[in-house]
């Protein structure tokens, strides 16, 4: 009865972390099409034809670091798939750690992004 009930358990967490892997695609997708997005509205704002380099750097850069990310989670969430057949806690683990390491380089992508835009913004509106 105990090992139905970790089971159960253990499941219903592999589903919600299945569900939020495609939020994670969804959002880096976003990503990659909102930064093209972004500095065309940037470059707008400011009447010039070019934005500086250092910007157009700090975004190229972000963007390399969501593709990466995006084809990480892309990746996992195919292996992802393989955790229903664990049938022992070491292996629920093995991908639960896993999960764990790659839902916090989302997050840091996703703070350091959001500080990048905010940043872009900034300079868009004190030009305004």
């Amino acid at each position: 009865m105990a090992m139905e009930i970790q089971n159960h358990n253990s499941d219903a967490l592999h589903k919600y972390n299945f569900i939020e892997l495609k939020s994670w695609v969804n959002q880096l997708q976003y990503i990659d099409s909102e930064v093209d997005k972004l500095l065309n509205l940037y470059e707008q704002s400011i009447y010039i034809d070019e934005i500086p380099k250092r910007t157009l750097m700090l975004f190229s850069k972000r963007k390399a670091t969501n593709k990466q990310l995006l084809d990480t989670v892309l990746t996992y969430s195919t292996t992802y798939k393989k955790v229903l057949e664990c049938d022992d806690l070491q292996c629920d683990m093995v991908f639960l750690d896993e999960y764990e390491r790659l839902r916090k380089s989302y997050q840091y992508h996703l703070g350091k992004y959001q500080k990048l835009k905010d940043s872009l913004y900034d300079k868009a509106f004190q030009k305004l």
